[in-house]
């Protein structure tokens, strides 16, 4: 940067010292060949050459310096003896000296900002390429760092495939073990309660016959367990998908049909996203209100939108539920009988994040609310 500052303070010192021996050969030959605009000519190369200069006004000074060597070159004419009828002239070309620097000015400056554009455009341009250099840097960085990422990925994805594969084919033995285990044991169960129904009929001693019914009652909550397992090993093996209400809870009353039982559905055309097991649901309330509800002789299903919700009801004109047991009758093991129906109905709905309560009186029937999320429900 040093070495460039000289080197154009030495080239203006070269242009000005240039300019003082033009001008003074011009004075020199204005004076001794009297040529008139032929040799006036010659003042506006100093002129021109002023745009290489450094001052602003560098233009202007020259042009009174030109003027002022017209102006000697005449005085030392006349002290010569040489004819000055040539300064009308001289002071035309004056004017026009002006008019030139004015023009030289105007160059001038717009050189000066041409340069300064140059100069910014050179560096636009070579910040440019540096930051297209650093780009490149960054995306080829970018690159390896995802091609490293998409093949850990793809390493990831093989080996939780070989993991998923491996957990599948033990989820099958698993499953294809309790199957067979439970189908041995409910077989050995009901060949007990045959061996107990014999018993009781051979029985005469009424503490043996009270004994042979608790251990029937016991062998048939067995059964009920069994079958509590294959029901809860199904939940979520399938993917959800959308189910109609009304076949479901109608299959589910011709399954538990009782005709002194009327079963009403006002569900047409709702859908709903569930787990496929949601058949179960309406299934296990149905036997609930038949079981417990102390001969109900209605049930209702209908349903209510609720904001973004939907809401489906089911109501029977049964005793109800205490509500001390609101909460509790979705308990594991709670209840009259083996207590897993409601408990495995929340269950499966809570699969899809639906949620169940019971909001009935006690002596006007039980009342429970199954509570769809927005976008869980439709009406077709």
């Amino acid at each position: 940067m040093t070495g460039g500052r000289r080197n154009f303070k030495e080239r203006n010192n070269l242009i000005q010292l240039a300019l003082i021996f033009l001008c003074a050969g011009i004075v020199i030959a204005d004076v001794f060949l009297p040529l008139g605009f032929v040799l006036w000519i010659l003042y506006l190369v100093p002129l021109l050459l002023s745009v290489w200069l450094v001052g602003r006004f560098a233009p202007f000074i020259i042009a009174w310096l030109i003027t002022g060597a017209i102006l000697m070159s005449s005085l030392i004419s006349i002290t010569l003896g040489h004819d000055p009828s040539d300064l009308p002239d001289r002071a035309v070309f004056i004017l026009m000296i002006a008019i030139v620097a004015l023009l030289v000015y105007e160059i001038r400056i717009n050189y000066t900002l041409l340069e300064t554009e140059v100069i910014e455009r050179r560096k636009a341009q070579e910040s440019l390429l540096e930051f297209n250099h650093n780009l490149e840097v960054i995306i080829a960085d970018r690159t390896r760092e995802i091609l490293k990422v998409n093949q850990d990925l793809t390493d990831d994805i093989k080996k939780r495939r070989k993991v998923e594969s491996a957990l599948g084919m033990a989820n099958q033995k698993l499953s294809l073990l309790s199957q067979i285990t439970r189908h041995d044991i409910l077989n050995r169960v009901f060949a007990l309660l045959v061996e107990i129904d014999l018993a009781k009929d051979l029985s005469k001693d009424p503490e043996l016959t009270k004994s042979l019914l608790d251990l029937e009652k016991t062998s048939m909550a067995i059964q009920d367990q069994i079958a509590f397992t294959k029901d809860y090993q199904e939940i979520g093996t399938q993917a959800p998908a959308w189910y109609l209400v009304t076949p479901l809870i109608r299959s589910a009353a011709d399954s538990l049909s009782s005709s002194e039982v009327n079963v009403s559905i006002n569900c047409d055309g709702l859908e709903v996203f569930a787990d496929a097991m949601i058949s179960k649901v309406f299934y296990n309330l149905i036997h609930n209100a038949l079981q417990h509800g102390e001969n109900p002789t209605r049930i209702t299903f209908s349903y209510q939108v609720s904001g973004t919700d939907m809401v489906i009801f089911c109501e029977d004109n049964g005793v109800g539920i205490d509500i001390n047991d609101k909460e509790n009758i979705f308990r594991k093991g709670f209840g009259k009988d083996s207590g897993l129906g409601l408990f495995l109905s929340r269950e499966i709905l809570s699969i899809t994040e639906i949620a169940i309560k019971e909001t009935g009186e006690r002596g006007k029937g039980a009342r429970f609310e199954i509570d769809v999320p927005e976008g869980d429900w439709r009406i077709t």
